[in-house]
C-alpha cells in the first residue's frame, strides 16, 4: 500500500514543527506528505519548506490562492494525495511512532473497510497527559463509541474519496461528512489503541466536551448540555441530511453492486426518520407554551428523541422558557450532541 498524509495548515508556526518531526519517527514512513496552506501570515510555510528539504519522502507544498476554510482545505489536500490510504493531519498534534503501521495493518486485515478512526491521548498545550483519551471520553460520557469521527484520528481508503468528494459547499467539517458516508455504507472501523497525542489549547476549532484533557463522565456531559441554550433552528441538520441522502442515493445508483442496496436503503430510511424528528421538533420551537409540552410528550412516546440526546433533550424541551422565544442557533448536523 502507498500511504499519504494530507495536512492542512494555517498560522501554525507554534506547534507544526513537533508534528512534522513525529512523521519522521514513524515505524512505517509515509510515501508522501501533501501540505495545503490556507494563507498563513506567520512562519508556517518556511517551516514546512525547510522540512521538505530533509524529509526522506516526497513533500509537496501548496499555498491556496484564496482562503478556503478548513473543510475545503482538507478536501483539497486529500484530493492531491496519490496513496491508497490517506491520513488526515492537523498542524498541532504529535503522532505516536506506530500510528501508520497499525492503521495500515488494519486496512490489510479487513479489506471491506474504507475508513478507520483510532483513539488518541488528549494532552494540554505542553503535551502533558492527564489520563483522558478521545474514545475513553466518548464512552464515559455517552456509553458508546458512536461519534468518534475526529478527522485528525482518521484515515480513508482512496475508494472512499470518489464517493465522499466533492463535499457540498454548505457542509462544515470534512471529518463528519466522510464519517457519515462511511457509516451509511457500513465501511467504517474503530481502532481502540491511542496512536497520537491530541494537543488541546485555546486555538482549537473544536470545543466539544469530549475533547477535554480531564476525564469526564455522564454527569459532565449532562451539565455541559444544560449550560447550553436549546437550539432555535434545525435547518442546518435538515440541509445536512438532505445532502447526505442525495449522495448515498447517487452511490446506490452508480456503485454497480459494490455496496449492498439494502445497506444504503437502511441508511436512507434512518435519515428519513431523523428528518421527521427534526421537522417535528422545529414545530415545537415555534409553538405556544402548552403546545410545546404536548409535542414533547408526543415525540417521547414515538421515540423521536433518539435522534437528539434522548430523555435529556425531552427535559430541555419541557424547560423551554417562553413561548416562541428563540435561544441559540443549532449545532453542526453531525455533532454527537445532536443539536441539543
Amino acid at each position: 500500500m502507498k500511504l499519504s498524509i494530507a495536512m492542512a495548515t494555517f498560522n501554525g508556526e507554534r506547534n507544526i514543527g513537533a508534528q512534522l518531526e513525529s512523521f519522521l519517527s514513524q515505524t512505517r514512513l509515509p510515501d508522501e506528505l501533501i501540505v495545503c496552506d490556507d494563507g498563513s501570515s506567520d512562519e508556517t510555510l518556511p517551516i514546512v519548506e525547510a522540512f521538505a528539504k530533509r524529509a526522506p519522502f516526497p513533500v509537496d507544498v501548496y499555498r491556496n490562492e484564496a482562503n478556503l476554510g478548513y473543510t475545503k482545505n482538507f478536501e483539497t489536500a486529500a484530493r492531491r494525495c496519490r496513496g491508497d490510504i490517506v491520513f488526515f493531519s492537523d498542524q498541532d498534534d504529535v503522532w505516536l511512532p506506530r500510528k501508520m503501521e497499525v492503521v495500515e495493518a488494519a486496512f490489510r486485515a479487513d479489506e471491506s473497510k474504507l475508513l478507520f478512526v483510532h483513539d488518541g491521548k488528549l494532552v494540554d498545550r505542553d503535551l502533558r497527559w492527564r489520563g483522558a483519551t478521545k474514545l475513553g471520553q466518548v464512552k464515559s460520557g455517552w456509553g458508546a463509541n458512536m461519534g468518534l469521527a475526529t478527522g485528525a484520528l482518521s484515515a480513508m481508503h482512496r475508494d472512499l474519496k470518489s464517493i465522499a468528494f466533492p463535499i457540498p459547499d454548505e457542509i462544515v467539517g470534512h471529518d463528519w461528512w466522510i464519517y457519515a458516508i462511511a457509516r451509511g455504507l457500513k465501511v467504517d472501523g474503530v481502532i481502540e489503541e491511542p496512536l497520537q497525542l491530541i494537543r488541546r489549547h485555546g486555538e482549537n476549532t473544536s470545543t466539544w466536551v469530549a475533547s477535554s484533557v480531564a476525564p469526564i463522565n455522564k454527569m459532565d456531559v449532562l451539565m455541559n448540555q444544560m449550560r447550553t441554550e436549546p437550539a432555535s433552528s434545525y435547518k442546518d441538520r435538515l440541509d445536512y441530511n438532505n445532502r447526505l441522502a442525495e449522495r448515498l442515493t447517487r452511490v446506490r445508483e452508480a456503485s454497480g453492486g459494490r455496496f449492498r442496496a439494502g445497506v444504503i436503503d437502511a441508511a436512507l430510511a434512518e435519515l428519513d426518520e431523523e428528518m421527521s424528528a427534526l421537522l417535528r421538533r422545529s414545530e415545537l420551537i415555534d409553538a405556544g407554551f402548552l403546545k410545546q409540552k404536548s409535542i414533547a410528550f408526543e415525540m417521547l412516546a414515538q421515540g423521536k428523541y433518539r435522534h437528539f440526546n434522548g430523555v435529556r433533550s425531552f427535559l430541555r424541551d419541557l424547560a423551554r422558557r417562553e413561548w416562541g422565544q428563540p435561544s441559540a442557533p443549532g449545532g453542526n448536523a453531525a455533532c454527537l450532541e445532536k443539536s441539543h
